[in-house]
């Protein structure tokens, strides 16, 4: 063979197994399937409850404490528009924890409300939350605005206690407020009472 007849049988066999890779690719390598008509299992509802909790016991707490806020106004005879009402202020005000520090230029430890402690319980107690809530619905007595707008309801409520609501006390970062806090709660609240409704 010349070197000319060798070269062109070379690029021949090159040319075929190009082509037979080019081929293989263009197969398909796994039978088609069909779509599935099954209805995908929806996402259970997120619960409010420690979304800003660093344990557990984080979580606990304010679940353990939106469900005494929830069944201290039910004992009281509270509607299901106060109960929400109640979960949204101290949503807004505290996330469900009482004891913690006011804001400044207040000093002191607050209860799950907002407010400076007044009780003589201890501060992340059960019955320190039970007493805030019973102060709660005793100001709620006093108000005369629609339960069913639970935003405007809770701040009417919270700015009818006599100790007199100072929004600075409660919220000390720059452009908080108080408005702008209960709006910010009220899903949480609401999802609080579902859940809790669905688990009592």
């Amino acid at each position: 063979m010349t070197r000319t007849s060798i070269a062109a049988a070379l690029i021949t066999a090159a040319l075929a197994v190009g082509l037979t890779a080019c081929s293989s690719d263009s197969e398909p390598t796994a039978e088609p399937t069909n779509p599935s008509t099954s209805t995908p299992t929806p996402s259970p509802t997120k619960s409010p409850f420690g979304a800003d909790a660093i344990s557990d016991l984080g979580v606990k707490i304010e679940r353990d404490n939106a469900t005494t806020i929830l069944e201290t106004v039910e004992q009281r005879g509270g509607t299901p528009q106060q109960a929400i009402a109640a979960l949204l202020a101290a949503k807004a005000e505290t996330i469900w924890t009482s004891g913690l520090r006011m804001a400044p230029p207040a000093t002191g430890i607050r209860d799950i409300f907002g407010w400076r402690l007044s009780y003589n319980l201890p501060a992340d107690s059960a019955e320190v939350v039970q007493a805030a809530t019973n102060t709660f619905m005793d100001n709620a007595a006093t108000v005369t605005v629609n339960e069913d707008d639970s935003v405007a309801y809770a701040l009417a409520v919270q700015y009818a206690d006599p100790r007199g609501y100072n929004e600075k006390e409660h919220f000390s970062s720059k452009g908080e407020t108080a408005a702008g806090k209960y709006s910010a709660s009220l899903s949480e609240a609401q999802a609080a009472y579902a859940e809790l409704r669905s688990a009592g």
